[in-house]
């Protein structure tokens, strides 16, 4: 199921009109490495540095690879974290997943 990836983006999506694959791939890897607490094993098997994978596949496709670049302000960072802490896809998560969690997500994507 979808999780914490997901219902960081939808937030995004809806605030700044941004597509959500492009969210997704701003996310990601902030994602994969917040997880990593309970995943690292699993993520270790599709790949050693599985974040650092990620942030080399959306810089190939020159995808934007932080908020910023997106126009979000560090100022929004609580609110959307707040949206993102409501998203149903965030109960899917492998780790569990709150507000805190989702401000955390965004800071390192900021």
């Amino acid at each position: 199921m979808l999780g914490a990836a997901h219902a960081c983006a939808n937030p995004l999506t809806t605030r700044y009109d941004t597509t959500h694959g492009v969210a997704i791939a701003v996310l990601l890897r902030h994602v994969v490495r917040w997880n990593g607490a309970v995943m690292n094993g699993q993520y270790r098997e599709l790949h050693a540095d599985l974040p650092a994978r990620l942030d080399d596949l959306a810089a190939a496709a020159a995808l934007p690879r932080r908020l910023r670049e997106l126009g979000v302000e560090q100022k929004a960072l609580t609110e959307l974290a707040e949206d993102a802490s409501k998203q149903w896809t965030g109960r899917f998560n492998p780790r569990p997943f709150d507000a805190g969690s989702a401000l955390e997500i965004y800071q390192w994507a900021y």
